[in-house]
């Protein structure tokens, strides 16, 4: 992404940095749900893409933060999310999961994808960012098989077949940007239990993503998800 594609003439993209945007009265922000913004955004509603914005900023920059390891990455992160959401390459569909589970999907690609790219170009090198790399490759891998492979709606099903404490982090962590050592303070867990969790979740998502890919919809799994 070039220069010239960080800015659209819209106030939450050109400004989203100073969060001016925070005084603008965005009626649509507190009435309408997820899906019907997108829906909105769609038909190039700008309204609905400063409420959607004021609402996932946050996360988005979380995760882009956590996976990038650099603020002024993670805020590029940010204008990116956004601008491909306004652009044609917004492709949500309602019928296949909620707003919510695929606009994080989305993050989190995209998140990869830069992550991969500034790798390649040695961003990292030299610097800590790359023993932590090391350390938490496993892990990253997890979380890029889980993302790549699942559907929105198979990812919603695929949480309903996890234990309580697995579930409960993984939320947490995937779709409320915390790091283990805030979902430990959230929960009143032990550090080394969510630490646990997360990776006994993670490592059976990566499973059932396995299984409801080989075996076409996973039909039987969005089933139990619904009761999840």
């Amino acid at each position: 992404m070039d220069a010239s594609e960080r800015v659209m003439p819209l106030p939450i993209l050109a400004d989203s940095r100073s969060h001016a945007s925070d005084a603008l009265d965005c009626p649509a922000d507190t009435v309408l749900k997820d899906e019907e913004l997108l829906e909105r955004i769609q038909q190039r509603d700008e309204e609905a893409l400063l409420a959607l914005f004021r609402r996932y900023r946050s996360l988005v920059f979380s995760i882009g933060c956590r996976i990038l390891r650099d603020p002024s990455e993670g805020e590029d992160l940010v204008q990116e999310v956004f601008l491909r959401l306004h652009s044609k390459e917004n492709s949500f569909d309602a019928s296949k999961g909620s707003a919510r589970t695929w606009l994080v999907q989305m993050v989190y690609r995209r998140a990869f994808d830069r992550r991969a790219y500034l790798h390649r170009r040695q961003f990292y090198h030299g610097t800590d960012e790359a023993a932590y790399a090391n350390a938490v490759s496993g892990a990253k891998n997890l979380e890029t098989d889980v993302i790549e492979r699942l559907t929105a709606h198979q990812l919603r099903a695929a949480f309903g077949e996890l234990s309580e404490d697995q579930r409960q982090t993984l939320e947490l962590f995937f779709f409320e940007g915390l790091k283990l050592a805030e979902i430990a303070e959230r929960t009143g867990e032990d550090i080394k239990n969510v630490r646990h969790h997360y990776y006994r979740g993670l490592e059976r998502l990566r499973q059932l993503a396995r299984e409801m890919t080989r075996n076409g919809s996973g039909h039987d799994a969005d089933r139990k998800g619904e009761k999840g």
